[in-house]
């Protein structure tokens, strides 16, 4: 009696391969997209819970606190940076030195990060009454997929219109 043996062959096999490497190519880009979109809302959340974390340390605290760029730090001495993939300092001043009470990390070094140095007043307000700042975030430093939050002159942090350059 013959016997069967279970299994694939050599063609199916590479009919499978085929199959396969067609979805991968249909499949990845649109998988980019998704990764991008989704590293700009979540980075742009966590630009929005510091600059809410920041203002409520100026109440908490009864003391100015300033959001900036993340910048050089010394043995002696603390200043803040301009490039704000580097991240970001929430600190206030204590006897003329900057005490950093928050530091946000590096951003994907891909991406583009365009804001601006925002001072909290004692009472959360924003200490230029006619200054409202805008933090955008640019995955791959396109605007297709970028997020932004804004910081109004009274203080409040919401988010901002999508799609903007950060150029």
């Amino acid at each position: 009696m013959p016997r069967f043996q279970a299994g694939f062959t050599l063609v199916e096999l590479m009919v499978t391969i085929a199959v396969a490497a067609i979805l991968l190519t249909v499949g990845v880009p649109s998988l980019k997209s998704l990764y991008d979109g989704y590293r700009g809302s979540s980075s742009i959340s966590q630009i929005q819970q510091t600059l809410a974390f920041a203002r409520n340390q100026a109440v908490s605290y009864g003391r100015p606190v300033w959001v900036c760029a993340a910048g050089d730090i010394t043995s002696s001495t603390k200043s803040c940076g301009s490039d704000w993939k580097k991240g970001i300092w929430v600190y206030f001043t204590e006897d003329s030195k900057i005490e950093v009470i928050k530091v946000v990390d590096a951003f994907n070094s891909n991406d583009n990060v365009k804001g601006g140095s925002y001072e909290f007043r004692a009472d959360g307000m924003g200490a230029d009454a006619s200054k409202s700042v805008t933090f955008i975030y640019c995955p791959n430093n396109e605007s297709t997929a970028s997020r932004s939050a804004v910081v109004s002159p009274s203080g409040m942090v919401r988010e901002g219109p999508d799609n903007q350059t950060c150029n």
